[in-house]
């Protein structure tokens, strides 16, 4: 079963902001500019819509493995995989 993650959650794994995750999202075919999801990425279980705590409102959450693949291959790092030498550490 897949993770589902937050476009923040995403930003805090990249060490950017959500509204970046949110254009890397639509340079990976999976996010309209506007801001929803593109019909694909509902039909192949990329993204699902859920409900907040106020009734009536949504976010979308985003299967965590597919979207680290989409990412990787646009030469996004995650900052866990991001050594020392390329922090510009010790």
């Amino acid at each position: 079963m897949d993770r589902y993650v937050s476009q923040t959650e995403l930003g805090v794994m990249y060490g950017v902001s959500s509204h970046t995750t949110g254009r890397w999202l639509v340079e990976a075919g999976i996010r309209e500019r506007n801001g929803k999801p593109k019909p694909i990425a509902f039909l192949l279980g990329i993204v699902l819509k859920k409900p907040c705590k106020n009734p009536g409102n949504y976010y979308y959450v985003w299967a965590l493995d597919e979207v680290v693949r989409r990412f990787k291959e646009l030469g996004h790092k995650r900052l866990d995989t991001v050594t020392t030498s390329q922090k510009g550490g010790e």
